[in-house]
């Protein structure tokens, strides 16, 4: 039995409407009422997740967002909070770095977004929209996403990394999303701050994840689990990582009802 699960959200714990479905909850209050703490991992903003939580508002989730940036206690209190410097945000804004680059920064209380149409739209919901955002403060930014096709975020991540080695953050959340965070920052990172202030030992976690944003929680555990629609890398990367069913099908869940039968 886990003392902990960590799951990720899109592609991941919600199905194919990117809802927890009623046998995803009923696992979950499942694992809680055996004792097990809940937590959710996601490159999402904490607001988004607590919309999606919503249904389960009698659960104490505790959330870990902005791919581990932010980190709130399951009364939306807030437990952790890594920045990027405000340097390096005003740099990374530009459009000489950024090119024709969809963008978003995500603050505590909302986004602010930049040539904001299309895909990245649908993935960071609504945001405050600007025309430029080369002359941004850069204060309380928890991470930035780039959205774009794979070939031009390959360039600005070579770009970031030539210009910035060693000062940032960056991963995939998929092909077409690159985000920055501050370095260290990861879902990982967030994770073993978290199991370590409860007292309970990554190896009695369990963490769920499809993408490459996943690898250091994944990486982290005693328990992992690889989704059946992860990334090809993931396998590579995590292949002590137990794998299972697709995320449409309630995988999550199905490891839950065993785990805590």
């Amino acid at each position: 039995m886990f003392r902990a699960i960590a799951t990720d959200l899109d592609g991941t714990l919600l199905d194919a409407d990117s809802r927890i479905n009623a046998r995803s909850w009923q696992a979950l209050r499942r694992a809680a009422a055996a004792g097990c703490q809940l937590i959710v991992a996601t490159g999402r903003h904490h607001r988004d997740v607590r919309n999606i939580l919503a249904a389960g508002s009698d659960l104490p989730i505790r959330v870990i967002s902005s791919n581990g940036a932010r980190m709130h206690d399951h009364d939306d209190r807030q437990l952790h909070a890594a920045n990027l410097a405000p340097a390096l945000v005003n740099k990374l804004v530009q459009p000489a770095l950024a090119g024709d680059a969809e963008m978003a920064l995500y603050l505590d209380e909302h986004r602010l977004a930049c040539r904001y149409h299309g895909p990245l739209q649908a993935y960071a919901g609504k945001a405050e929209q600007v025309d430029s955002l080369a002359d941004y403060h850069g204060s309380n930014v928890a991470k930035i996403i780039y959205q774009a096709a794979p070939e031009k975020l390959a360039a600005i991540e070579q770009e970031i990394l030539h210009r910035f080695e060693g000062q940032l953050a960056l991963v995939y959340s998929q092909d077409c999303y690159l985000e920055v965070m501050a370095a260290g920052v990861s879902k990982g990172s967030a994770l073993a701050l978290l199991l370590q202030q409860l007292g309970i030992a990554p190896q009695d976690c369990a963490a769920f994840g499809d993408a490459q944003n996943d690898v250091e929680m994944l990486q982290l555990v005693g328990h992992p689990h690889r989704m059946a629609n992860a990334s090809p890398r993931l396998y590579e990367q995590v292949p002590q990582a137990r794998s299972i069913g697709h995320h449409t099908e309630s995988a999550v869940a199905r490891v839950l009802e065993r785990a805590f039968a």
